[in-house]
């Protein structure tokens, strides 16, 4: 079965205008189309060269963004013990 997924619609400027649901068999109906796979991608997000951004920064996926705050998490730790 063709399983729909999440598509960000980028304008010409590379900018997202939307996002939808696109199964494959009808992904060619939007040609301005890009799959966002699991990345939270929203719109006012930019899409330049196969990534979209956000502020000028990458939009990771929530794994990614989980991983990130744990490596922070891991850094304070480090200072408090430091510093006590």
């Amino acid at each position: 079965m063709d399983e729909p997924m999440n598509y960000a619609l980028i304008g010409e400027d590379g900018v997202v205008s939307n996002t939808i649901w696109l199964c494959s068999a009808n992904r060619g109906d939007f040609p301005n189309a890009v799959c966002v796979a699991n990345r939270p991608v929203a719109i006012g997000d930019e899409y330049a060269g196969g990534a979209f951004t956000r502020v000028g920064e990458v939009v990771l996926t929530y794994p990614e963004q989980i991983a990130l705050l744990n490596e922070r998490i891991l850094e304070l730790e480090a200072l408090l013990s430091n510093n006590a």
